[in-house]
């Protein structure tokens, strides 16, 4: 239990310092910033987490690493906030997408295996759904 509540806390911390990033920094010193506190406190950055989500699936996360539905609520939003950062530089439209990508696949798995439902994580399905068109 212990376990669970300090990777929420890693999580939510990542994620918030994101979010305050994403209004002066550019997205690359962001991902930046994110993958350090992801390999300092988790052991993996974002292109592990990728090709992980790639190869092995969220399930992977799941069962080997004890997320639960909260905790990839909040990468999803870790990923989706990213994806903003780079859409916000025109050069980045690419990796943007990628990331969107990414949190809309984790996003999509909540849907079905949780049990509350979120009007944010609709929205941001919906927004994603659009953007990826």
């Amino acid at each position: 239990m212990r376990q669970v509540q300090q990777l929420t806390q890693v999580l939510s911390r990542i994620l918030e310092q994101v979010v305050k990033k994403e209004k002066s920094e550019s997205a690359t010193i962001i991902v930046s910033y994110t993958n350090e506190q992801l390999k300092e406190s988790l052991g993996f950055d974002l292109d592990k987490f990728s090709d992980t989500l790639e190869e092995k699936g969220i399930e992977h996360f799941i069962e080997e690493k004890n997320f639960n539905n909260d905790h990839l609520n909040i990468f999803a939003d870790i990923l989706y906030e990213l994806a903003e950062a780079y859409f916000k530089q025109d050069n980045s439209i690419d990796e943007g997408l990628r990331l969107y990508s990414q949190s809309l696949h984790i996003y999509e798995f909540i849907e079905e295996n949780g049990s509350i439902y979120s009007i944010d994580r609709n929205l941001k399905i919906t927004k994603i759904k659009d953007l990826i068109k």
